[in-house]
């Protein structure tokens, strides 16, 4: 059986070669994004940016029994609306004779559609049952540009 022991949401990380210990850097909570839409074009209600952001989710397992593991990873991200988005979907497997076991996952752009506190939700899905493990919180701040651009 595989157990979740903490996930961080955070720019990159970095694993020491000797060590094998891992480092965090910039580690976030919250974002400021300037947005400026093109001049005379009109956004529909509820239309979403892909904001161009580089991040990771890095999540360390443990496992309770010597067995070869497998399971499956998804990462969710959920709106303050509530609307949800797969943003990850991928294996973990875990070798015979590995007790703990860190996950990076690489993610490239960040939709949101409004300011407000989204969730990155991490589940594991063991046979029949998926189970969440974390939550993780991002406040995001949109600061739209509605001005003209004057030359």
């Amino acid at each position: 059986m595989i157990k979740h022991i903490w996930s961080v949401l955070c720019e990159k990380s970095s694993v020491d070669q000797l060590s094998n210990n891992i480092s965090l850097f910039d580690v976030f909570e919250a974002l400021v994004v300037d947005i400026n839409p093109v001049p005379n074009v009109k956004s529909p209600a509820g239309s979403e940016y892909n904001i161009p952001v580089q991040y990771q989710i890095v999540t360390l397992w443990t496992k309770t029994d010597s067995e070869d593991v497998k399971s499956q990873v998804r990462i969710t991200l959920v709106n303050p609306d509530g609307k949800e988005k797969i943003l990850v979907n991928s294996e973990l497997n875990f070798p015979p004779g590995k007790r703990r076991m860190r996950s990076i996952n690489q993610i490239q752009g960040l939709p949101v559609g409004k300011s407000g506190d989204y969730r990155f939700i991490v589940s594991l899905n063991q046979g029949e049952k998926i189970q969440k493990v974390a939550d993780i919180p991002l406040e995001v701040k949109l600061n739209i540009n509605t001005s003209p651009k004057q030359a």
